[in-house]
């Protein structure tokens, strides 16, 4: 009975363990980089977490689908695990315009935390995030409504 208690103890405790490894990449890190204020509104989070890609392989990348409305001005906030290598790149694009923006400049290559957009047309927009150099990271990205 105490052999049947003790390898009990040594799973849970093993579970826990499993469990904190994580512990950057969860609810609390989503909440902590969704940002809000009187003119900011939460919308919706996207989450990607991926190991170092290999090499000869292509890196992995999130892709999701969002509606955005006419004259609504949207802002997408990054947040990177800081125990993590990788740096969250997002692109926003739709079918009809093509690239309509995101967090890295591509002539200079610089990183910003946030980018605005400006829906000139209501439909389908299309995000893709991956990490920068195909490392491995957690990274999210949080729509938000300016309503100023």
């Amino acid at each position: 009975m105490k052999t049947i208690f003790k390898l009990c103890l040594i799973c849970v405790t093993m579970l826990l363990c499993v469990n904190t490894s994580y512990a950057q990449c969860d609810q609390a890190f989503i909440d902590k980089c969704s940002q809000t204020s009187a003119t900011i509104k939460y919308v919706k989070h996207f989450r990607i977490r991926f190991t170092e890609a290999m090499k000869g392989k292509s890196m992995s990348e999130g892709k999701f689908a969002v509606m955005l409305n006419k004259g609504s001005h949207y802002r997408f906030f990054t947040c990177n695990d800081e125990t993590k290598p990788g740096h969250t790149v997002v692109e926003l694009s739709s079918d009809i315009s093509g690239s309509c923006g995101g967090n890295v400049n591509p002539t200079t290559g610089a990183e910003y935390p946030a980018f605005d957009f400006i829906c000139s047309k209501t439909g389908p927009y299309f995000l893709k995030m991956h990490f920068k150099d195909g490392k491995e990271g957690c990274g999210v990205c949080v729509m938000t409504l300016v309503t100023n």
